[in-house]
């Protein structure tokens, strides 16, 4: 399978270039302020690219897939044929994709959840066969260190992600630690498409499995 990630894009998707594949996913964060009207643009934006299959979660900019615009956004991505994953899962040509929103509490933003028993119960969803992980936020202490050296992953996910062993768990929101890092049997992929000064600097990671 040939995958294609990106994430935290903020608006400027349409200045990626995207060459094309079999499935394209974003991990969150594609709009600035969580407007319908953006999820609008995004979507028109997804649908044209030249992939079979678009996979996306929400992020904690994505605001309107959390509160009273929750069905019109989810819609939008639907009718543009793109599949958005909530504490859900999807099987591509044989393999289970896991998709979550979720974050350890981080300022006033969308999808946050405190740390310990309360983020746990949605760790506890992910279904042991998963074979790609989609989070918005990292496992603690896997590209997961802010600017300041503080490291802000969700320890409970790293422990649910050990015991599954995806063969990727794909993520974003820490903008500075754009990368790639392989820790028992799994590809840790850290898509960020925007450096922490919100500048389109990074390629989407293409993989192969």
């Amino acid at each position: 399978m040939h995958l294609t990630f990106i994430s935290d894009t903020h608006s400027l998707h349409r200045q990626l270039q995207l060459e094309g594949g079999e499935v394209l996913v974003h991990c969150g964060d594609f709009t600035k302020h969580g407007d319908v009207e953006d999820v609008e643009d995004f979507a028109q934006f997804m649908a044209a690219q030249d992939f079979k299959h678009k996979v996306v979660i929400a992020g904690n900019h994505d605001w309107c897939f959390e509160d009273e615009r929750r069905l019109a956004a989810e819609e939008c991505l639907a009718y543009y044929g793109i599949h958005y994953l909530n504490d859900s899962g999807i099987e591509l040509a044989g393999f289970k994709f896991w998709g979550s929103p979720i974050q350890p509490a981080f300022s006033n933003w969308a999808f946050n959840r405190k740390r310990g028993e309360e983020i746990r119960r949605h760790w506890d969803l992910i279904p042991k066969d998963t074979d790609i992980l989609l989070t918005h936020g990292p496992a603690f202490g896997i590209l997961d260190e802010c600017y300041d050296g503080v490291k802000v992953g969700c320890e409970v996910l790293l422990e649910i992600v050990e015991q599954i062993q995806p063969k990727i768990h794909a993520f974003g929101h820490i903008h500075e630690e754009y990368g790639l890092h392989e820790y028992k049997g799994t590809l840790f992929v850290n898509a960020c498409s925007l450096d922490e000064y919100y500048n389109l600097v990074n390629p989407p990671v293409v993989l192969n499995i």
